[in-house]
């Protein structure tokens, strides 16, 4: 492994741990939150600067099902973090306060709800990178042969973790801050603040399982429908 493209993965996992940690605004305070958020987005500049080649490729790969999928959340996600980064300014008291800009009520409704939709969209880009980052790991710690066990086990874990994150959704209420709800159901970081970050790993952990299986079976359907062509050719021609 490349220590550069080790230094990147650690720098992107480093990113959205910023991300996971800016959400507990309640327990962070809001200068500490600026601050963690400032560092995110920093991490996701060079993340852009790193990956810079795929924006020549935007154009590309539309008519493939993969293609089409990691274009939409890419695109997607770029979208939300503009929408994050420009509501972060206009409403910062701390890091960016010097520019004493007006922030309305609304608008950091915006960005409660522009974080959320910016976690769900960054676990499906990961989720689109899992296949590489579990060869990554594997060969990292040797495990480089194929064991039916080991898959059996990580394929039950990863379905447990999934139905956490499902559970989570409702635990968080995370539909009623996509949708900018008003709510005055605080989280207690008192007597609960390890479980608000498992309730996020968990669906973290759910938004790659649907991503990473969703490739895995568009990718079977693409070579069962190649094989199916490969065996009318080879009919016709007998």
């Amino acid at each position: 492994m490349k220590p550069l493209f080790l230094l990147r993965l650690i720098l992107d996992f480093l990113a959205a741990g910023l991300l996971l940690a800016a959400l507990a605004y309640n327990w962070l305070g809001n200068a500490a939150h600026e601050i963690i958020g400032t560092g995110m987005f920093l991490l996701l500049i060079s993340h852009n600067i790193f990956n810079r080649r795929w924006y020549g490729m935007i154009t590309k790969g539309w008519r493939e099902p993969r293609g089409i999928v990691t274009k939409v959340i890419n695109l997607s996600l770029l979208i939300t973090m503009l929408v994050l980064l420009v509501t972060s300014i206009v409403i910062s008291q701390t890091v960016f306060g010097f520019l004493s800009l007006t922030g309305t009520f609304t608008l950091r409704q915006i960005h409660a709800s522009a974080a959320y939709l910016a976690l769900l969209i960054a676990s499906l880009h990961l989720g689109l990178h899992w296949s590489m980052i579990i060869s990554v790991v594997s060969s990292r710690f040797g495990m480089t042969t194929e064991s039916k066990h080991r898959t059996f086990v990580l394929r039950v874990l990863a379905i447990t973790i999934a139905d956490c994150g499902v559970q989570s959704l409702l635990t968080i209420d995370v539909g009623s801050k996509l949708i900018m709800q008003m709510s005055f159901d605080f989280w207690d970081f008192q007597t609960a603040t390890l479980a608000f970050f498992l309730h996020h790993i968990a669906i973290i952990g759910l938004c790659v399982f649907l991503t990473h299986y969703s490739l895995k079976l568009i990718r079977r359907r693409k070579r069962r429908t190649h094989a199916l062509g490969h065996k009318a050719v080879e009919r016709g021609s007998i």
